[in-house]
């Protein structure tokens, strides 16, 4: 075969194509044709067309207008997995085809492509064998029938035709030095070479230098070797003035998962700090870029698509709840943004690691009163896909996903962000390919839809294109084949990189594919295909540096590759930060918390829980309610005090609500006063907080039965022997107040009508103290906010009580009014509050109290006593920053 050169070519006449092995490698060929023509000789920029080989034969088959389509690598997934699954060799124990599918198409694809043979006695020694046997011929016979071909079976087909009807040749046929052809791609070009002029496109040679190489302990180590190289390389390009669009770096990694996140993390600090601080004036524009690292699924964008579109009426993990709520590509965002995020932490403590959307929207009500539109695209959800079909096409899918992002308003974002416009055009090209899959798949669930879908997005390589020159390209050794450019830093040049291990396939017979010369068949054939990579790697460019590192991330001693024969010890490139940080901390004069102005009163939240946690600590109450921080979670088995004191809330409301008198309790038995509890609770159990997704059905069985039992003996010991008879007015009541212009909701657990008296109850799951309501002890602020919030007009209280509902063996009682101090029979104490004169004092002494309570915490007290004991979430981490370092030395 007759070699050219490109200036050559350039100048004969005719139409040549020239075949290289990339797209990569075919660009670069067409800048260098551009730039030895210049600007005198666009008109004949048409004579030469350089193109990968795939993309010529698949042009090729193409301009023949043939009967049979090629289909795609996912097309031919459809049609073999069905095959796999009906037939009698699939294992019955499999619980994933897929992965079996895969390495059939690939030995499929294998089989075109070195032409093996078909011969049933090559394939009896191994169950294997025998299964891609019969799995070839009948994916065969289901390509025929749909007039179909793989793109693998494409040379043969051409061969075919070159006699018959012909094919568009063009006058010469280049091909790249060191191209790698299969058998069948070869003997379709030896076939062409009878007509027309076949060669062979000479490469720029280079001078035979040997590489640089050096040894270092770790990657880390190894990466900022790479930065101190490129920093010198860029230092001399600014120094001789030389645009950086006009140079090209390479840096070839063995394998981009492992490398990509400790490179890309050296350089942002020793190479290109500028990314590290980003401005909103200049934007951060990196000059390397990771080639081939990324898939369509890796975008936020495509993301947050998916976790729309993978949406169901069954449960569904918390996780992707939390991120559609949270998505700034929703609609939305960034308007209800915090109390979206306020929602998100009242599902991440209500909810079960896995819920429905039901569930959460119910969870959202609360916040709905005050946000309409904090969930509105949500319900639009819901309402959605209740009308999702069971099964449809593939075609039809992508119209209701199409309905599901537009009803969310995705991807609420200006169409003139390019990543936006680029992620969108890439979403639709994937859409595109998963919509051709309607003859393969026919009629398909959702759970199939998504699995097809998630493997397409997941497959499909992709990158957002720079506005911006990259000079330094981060590529796979296989990658960077064909390449040329100004200087290469070859990394991870260890044994373990190459020679790469021999990986058969394992449905086709060994002898085959050996014979064929498939270099993953053999050590040997391996050995010359890798000893290729490393030559054409080293021929990329007049400055080589090799680099390896002597033991891996767990410690694993890695030796230099054994391939590497001659080579020059490099220099030690050193990495520095380019970047200091300094700066001035002006300390306060005055470290005091500022107090609340009269303009922000309103905007104080809290209500009595505040009082409840100033009357605690003050420090913790401006926490909590000026700060917005928020306990650390306290870890319980089973149910915690908090949801056990909501369901016993709930379902003590739910049995008042019904009975309503003490006459009615009264009228009722043993029994049917259990069954109404029973009932009560039951319906308090509905509650989304207390799913069976989330405790279990067996923990709320037996918490229901513990409720039940409490309840019973709580109305049959403190309901039944009530001295006087009673309406229950109000169960839950919500009622708005405020004191010295702090805002107040509060919800009072019931209030009981004995006679033209008002009794206020609040229910305690834990253990009460009277003392609780002294003034001189005031840790229950909430009963005495009541009655002052009730003191003037028709709802006026005469009297509060604490009910304590722990055990079905600790119930008790407290009370304190203006005409008893207790609701059933008790021995008088002379402590008593049980008098109007009494009452009336009591009533002044709250009042005082709670006024020094809410000037303290509009004035800004932070005080703390240490002699009490904090058992709370945050006071291990806080309480040490409170303590007197002089009290304590003085101790010592």
């Amino acid at each position: 075969m007759a070699s050219i050169e490109l200036a050559t070519l350039l100048a004969g006449d005719g139409h040549s194509i020239v075949l290289m092995p990339s797209d990569a490698s075919a660009r670069q060929c067409r800048d260098r044709i551009a730039h030895l023509r210049g600007s005198h000789d666009q008109a004949f920029i048409e004579t030469v067309t350089v193109m990968p080989v795939d993309q010529w034969l698949a042009e090729s088959w193409d301009a023949t207008f043939p009967a049979k389509q090629v289909l795609r690598p996912i097309q031919l997934l459809a049609l073999a997995r069905e095959i796999i699954e009906e037939s009698e060799f699939f294992p019955k124990d499999c619980l994933n085809s897929m992965a079996i599918t895969r390495q059939f198409v690939d030995a499929f694809q294998l089989h075109a492509q070195y032409q093996l043979s078909s011969d049933e006695d090559y394939y009896r020694f191994s169950a294997e064998y025998q299964a891609f046997y019969h799995w070839q011929r009948s994916m065969q016979a289901k390509l025929d029938s749909l007039l179909a071909l793989s793109g693998h079976q494409l040379p043969a087909h051409l061969s075919e035709l070159l006699n018959t009807s012909g094919i568009d040749l063009p006058d010469q046929l280049v091909l790249s030095e060191g191209l790698e052809l299969s058998p069948a791609a070869q003997a379709f070009i030896r076939h062409c070479a009878d007509k027309t002029s076949l060669m062979t496109l000479l490469d720029e040679q280079l001078d035979d230098t040997p590489p640089r190489f050096s040894s270092v302990a770790q990657i880390g180590q190894e990466c900022e070797a790479v930065a101190a190289w490129l920093r010198a390389k860029f230092e001399i390009s600014t120094s001789l003035q030389k645009p950086l669009q006009d140079s090209l770096f390479a840096i070839l990694v063995p394998d981009m998962n492992r490398y990509q996140a400790p490179l890309n993390n050296v350089l942002q600090r020793q190479f290109y700090p500028d990314s590290l601080f980003p401005s909103a004036d200049t934007e951060v524009r990196e000059p390397w870029i990771f080639e081939g690292s990324e898939t369509l699924l890796s975008y936020p964008l495509i993301k947050s698509a998916w976790d729309l579109i993978s949406l169901s009426g069954r449960a569904l993990p918390l996780e992707q709840l939390s991120r559609i709520l949270r998505s700034r590509f929703v609609r939305g965002w960034p308007e209800a943004r915090s109390i979206r995020a306020s929602l998100d932490i009242r599902w991440r403590d209500y909810l079960s690691p896995e819920t429905s959307l039901r569930n959460a929207i119910s969870l959202a009500r609360k916040f709905e009163e005050e946000e309409p539109g904090v969930s509105d695209f949500l319900h639009d959800l819901e309402t959605m896909l209740k009308s999702m079909p069971a099964r449809q096409l593939p075609s039809s899918w992508v119209r209701f996903f199409d309905q599901l992002l537009l009803t969310a308003s995705w991807p609420n974002a200006s169409d003139d962000d390019v990543v936006v416009e680029q992620c969108r055009r890439g979403f639709s090209q994937a859409m595109d390919v998963f919509r051709a899959l309607d003859r393969q798949l026919g009629e398909i669930n959702h759970d199939t839809a998504l699995s097809w879908l998630q493997h397409i997005l997941s497959t499909k390589r992709f990158s957002v294109a720079r506005e911006w020159p990259c000079p330094v390209r981060v590529m796979t050794y296989d990658d960077a084949l064909g390449l040329k450019f100004d200087g290469v830093w070859i990394m991870g040049m260890d044994d373990n990189a190459l020679p790469r291990r021999v990986e058969p396939s394992p449905f086709l017979p060994l002898e085959l594919q050996q014979r064929a010369n498939y270099a993953n068949s053999d050590p040997g054939l391996c050995l010359q295909r890798d000893q290729l990579v490393l030559r054409g790697l080293l021929n990329s460019s007049q400055e080589v540096h090799v680099s390896h590192c002597r033991e891996n991330e767990v410690g694993t001693p890695l030796g230099p590759c054994t391939l590497l024969s001659e080579y020059i010890d490099d220099d030690i490139w050193l990495g520095a930060n380019q970047y200091v940080a300094r700066g001035n901390v002006a300390m306060p004069a005055a470290d005091s918390v500022r107090a609340v102005n009269p303009e922000q009163r309103a905007a104080v939240r809290g209500g009595t829980g505040l009082f409840k946690e100033y009357a605690s600590s003050p420090f913790f109450a401006f926490l909590k309610y000026r700060l917005n921080l928020r306990e650390f979670p306290v870890a319980a088995e089973g149910l915690d005090h908090r949801i056990q004191g909501i369901l016993i809330h709930d379902t003590m409301q739910y049995v008042w609500e019904e009975l309503q008198t003490k006459i009615a309790l009264d009228a009722c038995s043993d029994l049917q006063l259990e069954a109404l509890v029973r009932a009560s609770c039951e319906r308090a159990l509905e509650n989304p907080e207390l799913s069976v997704a989330r405790f279990g059905e067996s923990l709320l069985s037996i918490e229901k039965e513990r409720v039940v039992t409490l309840v019973c003996a709580w109305m049959d010991r403190n309901e039944r022997p009530r001295i006087e008879d009673f309406d229950v007015l109000s169960t839950e009541q919500l009622v708005e107040s405020e004191l010295m212009g702090i805002p107040l909701r509060i919800r009072m657990d019931r209030v009981d009508k004995i006679g033209d008296k008002r009794l206020v109850i609040d229910y305690k799951t834990g253990t009460i103290d009277g003392r609780s309501l002294s003034v001189d002890n005031l840790t229950e602020p909430q009963l005495p906010i009541y009655v002052l919030a009730q003191k003037e007009g028709v709802g006026k209280l005469d009297g509060v009580m604490l009910a304590q509902l722990k055990s079905p063996d600790d119930l008790k009682i407290h009370m304190r009014s203006n005409w008893a101090s207790s609701v059933v029979a008790k021995k008088p104490h002379s402590n008593d509050v049980d008098s109007p004169e009494k009452w009336q004092a009591e009533l002044e002494a709250w009042s005082t109290a709670l006024q020094d309570m809410a000037v303290g915490i509009l004035a800004g007290n932070i005080e703390h006593d240490f002699s009490q004991n904090h058992r709370r979430g945050f006071n291990t981490f806080l309480l040490p920053l409170l303590r007197d370092l002089s009290i304590e030395e003085d101790a010592q």
